[in-house]
């Protein structure tokens, strides 16, 4: 019976090409993390500045709360926030 060798199809991966893999996983989960690290600065900001905003009412605060809102939507899509924030 004939058979075809394999040459065709590739046998373990190189060293390299592991070497290669294990590399681009390392990059996408410091890229993962990263965006999550921003994430979580940005609210801690929208956080501390809303809790100003209760203590004052600062226009110039909402607009910077708002601001940051829209970011925060912006890095995360599940990000909600009603912006009708009452003035009194």
């Amino acid at each position: 019976m004939f058979q075809r060798p394999f040459s065709h199809l590739k046998g373990s991966p190189t060293s390299l090409e592991v070497s290669e893999a294990r590399f681009k996983r390392f990059l996408k989960d410091l890229e993962t993390y990263e965006r999550r690290f921003v994430y979580e600065r940005t609210l801690d900001a929208f956080l501390d500045l809303y809790s100003s905003w209760k203590k004052r009412h600062d226009p110039e605060v909402k607009l910077r709360l708002v601001m940051l809102a829209f970011e925060l939507h912006r890095l995360d899509g599940a990000f909600l926030c009603d912006l009708s924030f009452d003035d009194r």
